[in-house]
C-alpha cells in the first residue's frame, strides 16, 4: 500500500513537472513572438513593416525606415525578451526540478526554452508564423547564459558591421562563433548543442541575405529608406 502511494506520488510529481516545463517553454516561445518592430511601425507610422524596406520584422529594417531611436528600442526589446525567457525558466523550474526525468539536466531545459524564444521571434504566431531573423533575440539568450560570450559575439558583430556596414554579415559572423565559444567557455554540452541549433536556424533565416551578399545587392546599415504609402494599392 505504501509502495503504491509512493509510485502514484512520483507519477503525479512527474506529471506536474511535465506541465510546468511545457508552460515554461511555451512562455519562451510567446515572449519571442512579440514583434516590437511591427508594433512600433503600426503605432508610430501606421504601416506594416513587412511591406516596407526589406520586409524584415527586425531592428535593422526598422532603423532604416523609422530612424535610430526606433532601431534602439526594437533592438533592446528583441534582446531582452530572449534574456527574460531564460531567466523566467530558471525561476519556474529550478535545477533540481528540471532533472527529474523530463530532461537529462536543467541546462538542457534552459537551452530549449531559450531556443524556443528565438523560434518565436523568427516564426511569430502573432504574425502568421512569420517574423525576424533572430539575431537580437539570440544575443539576449546568450546574455542570460554567459555575459562573456555575449561580449565576444557583440564585439565581432560591431567589428564586422563597422567595417562592412552589412548587419546580415555581422549576424552570420557572430552566430558562427557561438557553438565554439560555448564549447570552450562553458562546461555544458547542452549549450554547445544550443549553439549549433541556433547557427542552423539563423543561417536558414538569412539565406536570402547570403544570396544578396554574394551578388552585391545587400542593403547596408545606416542607409535610410522611405516609407511607402498605399503599398497594398500598388500591388
Amino acid at each position: 500500500m505504501i509502495a503504491k502511494i509512493i509510485i502514484n506520488s512520483n507519477v503525479l510529481s512527474n506529471n506536474v513537472a511535465l506541465i510546468i516545463s511545457f508552460l515554461a517553454i511555451s512562455l519562451g516561445y510567446l515572449l519571442g513572438s512579440i514583434p516590437p518592430a511591427y508594433i512600433l511601425g503600426k503605432l508610430l507610422h501606421g504601416v506594416d513593416i513587412r511591406q516596407q524596406g526589406s520586409g524584415n520584422v527586425g531592428g535593422a529594417n526598422a532603423g532604416r525606415l523609422f530612424g535610430k531611436k526606433v532601431f534602439i528600442m526594437v533592438a533592446l526589446f528583441d534582446i531582452f525578451k530572449g534574456t527574460i525567457a531564460v531567466f523566467i525558466a530558471t525561476l519556474i523550474v529550478p535545477g533540481n526540478t528540471a532533472s527529474s526525468g523530463l530532461f537529462s539536466s536543467p541546462e538542457l531545459f534552459y537551452a530549449l526554452t531559450g531556443f524556443m524564444a528565438i523560434v518565436g521571434h523568427c516564426y511569430s504566431m502573432l504574425l502568421g508564423f512569420s517574423g525576424g531573423k533572430g539575431a537580437a533575440t539570440t544575443a539576449g539568450v546568450v546574455l542570460a547564459f554567459d555575459p562573456i560570450i555575449f561580449v565576444i559575439l557583440l564585439s565581432s558583430w560591431l567589428i564586422t558591421v563597422g567595417t562592412t556596414r552589412f548587419t546580415s554579415l555581422g549576424n552570420l559572423v557572430a552566430v558562427s562563433l557561438l557553438p565554439f565559444t560555448f564549447n570552450f567557455l562553458q562546461d555544458y554540452e547542452e549549450y554547445t548543442l544550443l549553439g549549433w541549433l541556433i547557427l542552423v536556424l539563423i543561417f536558414w533565416k538569412h539565406r536570402e541575405n547570403i544570396v544578396r551578399l554574394i551578388n552585391g545587392e545587400e542593403r547596408k546599415f545606416g542607409n535610410k529608406e522611405k516609407i511607402q504609402s498605399n503599398v497594398d494599392d500598388q500591388k
